[in-house]
């Protein structure tokens, strides 16, 4: 796998910037994207950056971009995702910074984790926000036609084991290479595979992924899927 350009910015709630910038990002391996350099100094972790320098240290906006497809990107915080951020590929960027639903405030040592992938990768994502301000992302990588479920990229459980009892109300999808192969957008399915919400994948050679509306409740036996024909 290749080694591509990636960069972004994390914006505060009072408009202050953390420039972000990695021109070493590993294709189909999640790694970290530091303070840019070039810019501030030095390489920090974007948590560590906004506690030492920054006068208010609350995401707001934010924005990752590569010159390959990006996959999905995430703010880690103790081994959890504290924000899943709007991303774009193929070093485009439109909309982006893209509003988080729920701002947060950083902390030294969290680190902004990103996907980038191969343009022929099939990855697809699914970032969520829900009303009581957690952040998820989950992903699976397509093979052949039928239906296919999304997990989360920490644990590998469904969204209903993952966010049970919660009630998202934002998302965005990125749906690697399979704009020719998908036949769903992703469904949002309850026990009886009936869906309850939907999600429109973007195509990541093209389009920017940003919060969108959709409301729906997670029960433990709450699943996300979609099809493709190939």
């Amino acid at each position: 796998m290749a080694d591509v350009d990636a960069y972004g910015q994390i914006i505060m709630g009072n408009g202050q910037c953390i420039p972000l910038a990695r021109t070493d990002l590993a294709e189909a391996a999640e790694e970290e994207i530091f303070t840019d350099s070039n810019f501030v100094g030095s390489n920090q972790s974007a948590g560590t950056y906004a506690t030492q320098t920054l006068g208010n240290q609350v995401a707001a906006f934010a924005g990752v971009a590569s010159e390959n497809d990006m996959t999905y990107a995430f703010v880690r915080s103790a081994g959890q995702i504290k924000l899943a951020l709007p991303v774009s590929g193929l070093s485009s960027g439109q909309g982006l910074p893209g509003a988080l639903p729920y701002p947060k405030q950083l902390v030294s040592g969290d680190q902004v984790i990103a996907m980038a992938n191969a343009t022929s990768d099939r990855e697809v994502s699914l970032s969520v926000a829900c009303s009581s301000g957690e952040y998820h992302v989950f992903s699976v990588t397509p093979s052949g036609a039928g239906e296919h479920e999304l997990v989360s990229v920490i644990t590998g459980l469904s969204i209903g084991e993952t966010l049970q009892n919660r009630v998202v109300t934002h998302a965005f999808s990125m749906g690697g290479n399979n704009s020719a192969n998908f036949s769903s957008p992703v469904y949002i399915v309850d026990g009886s595979g009936v869906p309850m919400g939907s999600v429109t994948p973007n195509d990541p050679a093209v389009d920017t992924g940003t919060y969108q509306t959709c409301r729906v409740g997670i029960a433990l036996n709450t699943r996300a899927v979609f099809r493709t024909d190939a």
